[in-house]
């Protein structure tokens, strides 16, 4: 599985949220984000908690390019 750094942040950035605050939501240090953001594949349970705090689902986040197979 590969992310799209630039994407997540995208998605990030129109929550209104910081990345401290979107880990706080996601339940995730904010070392995830940081590393997300820069294209870094972390655990596909991390990712899915990251895009549901985003407001998400996998499919959409899929269709959106955010992840890829």
């Amino acid at each position: 599985m590969n992310v799209d750094g630039e994407a997540f942040k995208k998605a990030r950035l129109k929550k209104l949220l910081s990345p401290l605050n979107l880990a706080s939501e996601a339940g995730v240090s904010p070392n995830i984000i940081k590393n997300i953001e820069k294209g870094k594949t972390p655990r596909l349970d991390l990712i899915r908690k990251v895009i549901l705090a985003l407001g998400l689902t996998v499919e959409e986040a899929l269709e959106k390019r955010m992840i890829s197979h």
